[in-house]
């Protein structure tokens, strides 16, 4: 291990405040509602100064923003689901695991994260998007995607495709299984999408 990939004592431990604030945050989130908190409450409840909330987070939604961004370690932890020699089983495994994702989390969570403020479900250089765009352009490689689209173009046109179910869920309060949901309708959509 070399200097510099050791962490200090001190940056070991601004990790474990961030992680003691944010996970305080999400359990208070799911009993009251993201509305319901405040940054003092979540503060008090973590055993830090408000002063060390900021340190971390701007406001209260870059928590949720936070929350969002440990998707691309999520999906990073599950690579090797997707990597199939059927790039339609991979698109349906990676929708499903993209469910199952939003399904660990509240009801309130998901509704708050998604809206039309949270660019992050734009940006390409996400890591969950690259996973994701590397399917596809295998898939097109060997014949089996169409290539009458570019791999970024499927890739975009499916992300809001899955987004629209989730917001669809969550109009419905979360009343069915979303990851049910997600399968079902990749299983319909991705034939537009077969060679």
């Amino acid at each position: 291990m070399t200097t510099h990939s050791r962490i200090t004592s001190r940056q070991a431990q601004a990790i474990k405040t961030k992680n003691k604030i944010l996970k305080t945050a999400i359990d208070m989130m799911e009993k009251k509602g993201f509305d319901n908190i405040t940054i003092k409450g979540i503060s008090k409840s973590a055993g830090v100064s408000v002063g060390s909330f900021y340190y971390y987070f701007n406001s209260k939604d870059d928590i949720l923003l936070d929350i969002f961004h440990k998707a691309d370690d999520y999906f990073s932890a599950n690579i090797d689901k997707f990597k199939s020699d059927n790039a339609v089983a991979n698109i349906i495994e990676f929708f499903s695991y993209y469910a199952k994702y939003i399904n660990g989390s509240s009801i309130d969570f998901a509704k708050k994260l998604y809206n039309t403020e949270n660019k992050s479900f734009i940006k390409h250089d996400r890591i969950m998007f690259q996973i994701f765009f590397t399917i596809i352009k295998n898939g097109q490689d060997r014949g089996e995607i169409i290539q009458t689209m570019t791999t970024e173009e499927i890739c975009s046109y499916l992300f809001i495709a899955a987004r629209g179910v989730v917001f669809e869920w969550c109009l419905h309060d979360g009343k069915y299984d979303l990851e049910s949901a997600m399968v079902d309708y990749f299983n319909r959509l991705i034939v537009i999408f077969k060679q």
